[in-house]
């Protein structure tokens, strides 16, 4: 009797691991300017300046900032970056995550593209 319970904790524990890993390579479509603390999205970002796509998977750490019309006139007379390129324009979110190589980056959700949530985005800490 306790080798068929051990037996059948072992092949619950299995499946459960098996789960887990097929869950992992599915995801469900998202938008980066909803996102939360701790989440984790994949996701296109357009780099303006050279028009370039690159993948990124991310971790959220600090809440989406959403800056308005005034603010991003300011940041726009007194920051220097860019300054002189018609082509950038600011937009309203900014969220910082941590990315797989462990570097803090943040990003304009509006050129985040074709984003991705894990679903089990927990295994992807």
């Amino acid at each position: 009797m306790n080798d068929m319970l051990l037996i059948g904790c072992a092949v619950a524990v299995a499946l459960c691991f098996v789960i887990a890993y097929l869950g992992s390579f599915f995801d469900k479509s998202a938008s980066l300017c909803e996102a939360k603390i701790g989440e984790v999205y994949s996701f296109d970002y357009l780099q303006p300046l050279n028009g370039e796509r690159r993948r990124w998977k991310a971790r959220i750490v600090e809440p989406v900032v959403h800056f308005d019309k005034s603010t991003l006139s300011r940041m726009n007379a007194s920051s220097n970056y860019r300054k002189n390129d018609p082509e950038f324009k600011r937009t309203n979110h900014l969220v910082t995550c941590e990315t797989e190589d462990g570097e803090y980056r943040q990003f304009y959700c509006e050129r985040a593209v074709n984003c991705k949530k894990p679903l089990i985005s927990a295994l992807f800490a």
